[in-house]
């Protein structure tokens, strides 16, 4: 044997015994990484969403200040074509729809502007022609 050699059985058996004591904390290890990844998936998750809500609300006080209608409050009249002569008369369910504070455009067939519903009640662009002003695609 050489010099070096006489130390290595010692070591091996050191580091087997280091092994076997500290071995409970990597399996605890294994044992608790789905949870953790399950907590890191609903931080990002989180996260997010109160991202998505912040640009919400960003949105919305951008059309409050603009004084748009957002696209998700228009009605789509499929069978008109804007005629001064022949006034729409929309249902009472379309005036329903939407409610007294809320407004929505309303567009004929060929996506022209032809008035508002405003306070449950439509208001045509030839009766009041500043209806369609501030609305984009609006003529």
């Amino acid at each position: 044997m050489t010099r070096t050699d006489k130390y290595q059985l010692p070591f091996l058996i050191s580091c087997l015994g280091f092994l076997a004591i500290s071995s409970p904390t990597f399996l605890k290890l294994g044992s608790q990484m789905p949870d953790y990844m399950a907590i890191i998936r609903n931080n990002s998750q989180q996260k997010r969403l109160r991202n998505e809500l912040e640009e919400r609300r960003k949105t919305s006080n951008k059309l409050k200040e603009t004084g748009l209608v957002m696209a998700g409050e228009t009605l789509t009249l499929s069978n008109y074509l804007d005629d001064p002569k022949n006034i729409p008369k929309l249902r009472e369910t379309d005036l329903n729809r939407y409610g007294k504070d809320r407004q929505a455009v309303v567009f004929d067939a060929a996506d022209k502007c032809i008035g508002l519903i405003k306070n449950q009640k439509f208001i045509s662009k030839h009766h009041n022609p500043d209806s369609c002003q501030k609305i984009p695609l609006g003529d």
